[in-house]
């Protein structure tokens, strides 16, 4: 049995992390920005729901302090955003930095607060659900300014604290969960939530600290930065 923290658990691929741990009997920590938004969430029993949101300080902080004693073996920083409005021709700035501080900034400094939670785990596991729209090599379509800044900015800022942490036997993963059926996704991508989530589990489980600060898809391929 594992201690994992899932951030934004509420829908889509973090709901199905929820679902797909709590299969195989594991303590699941979700969290949600908003209670409102956990209908699907609040029908799983036994899991410990409380609310964090990336865009406050104060937020991450109280989270923090709540589960202070709690050993975590496994966290998995999936809450995200992705604003339809960079797709347009005048850029909002400030919509802009809300996608860099919630897909990158936010999850770095939550993770480094919770330090002493994974040290006093058992497999110390630190997951980032990446993109590959974060790879800058692979960029041959353009667009996606915030996206695709905000993830690039994820990797860099995540591959620093793999290295920074990897004395302390603490490993570091960015995983692409692939072309999903989300709602960022729609019904055309390749891969249903359950298969992606199914697969990037094995892939979790067979890490180890030797490939810390790796950049791979759910199927175990690297990726290029």
């Amino acid at each position: 049995m594992k201690n994992i923290l899932i951030t934004g658990a509420n829908r889509g691929l973090g709901l199905e992390f929820v679902k797909q741990f709590q299969n195989r009997n594991n303590t699941i920590i979700a969290t949600s920005r908003h209670d409102k938004n956990c209908v699907e969430l609040k029908k799983i029993k036994d899991i410990k729901l409380l609310q964090l949101d990336l865009l406050s300080d104060k937020s991450i902080d109280h989270f923090v302090e709540n589960i202070s004693h709690e050993p975590i073996d496994l966290i998995i920083n999936n809450a995200g955003i992705f604003h339809d409005e960079q797709f347009k021709n005048d850029l909002d700035s400030t919509l802009w930095q809300e996608e860099i501080l919630i897909n990158a900034i936010s999850p770095i400094i939550l993770t480094r607060k919770l330090k002493k939670n994974i040290l006093s785990g058992i497999d110390k596991k630190i997951v980032f659900i990446s993109s590959q729209m974060g790879s800058i090599d692979d960029n041959y379509s353009g667009s996606n300014y915030f996206y695709r800044s905000s993830k690039a900015a994820l990797n860099a800022s995540a591959k620093s604290l793999a290295i920074d942490w990897k004395n302390c036997n603490l490993a570091v993963l960015m995983l692409h969960p692939g072309w999903v059926k989300t709602d960022m996704g729609g019904d055309g991508a390749k891969l249903s939530i359950s298969e992606s989530v199914q697969q990037m589990i094995t892939i979790i489980n067979n890490f180890s600290i030797e490939q810390t600060g790796s950049f791979l898809n759910y199927a175990g391929e690297k990726l290029e930065w």
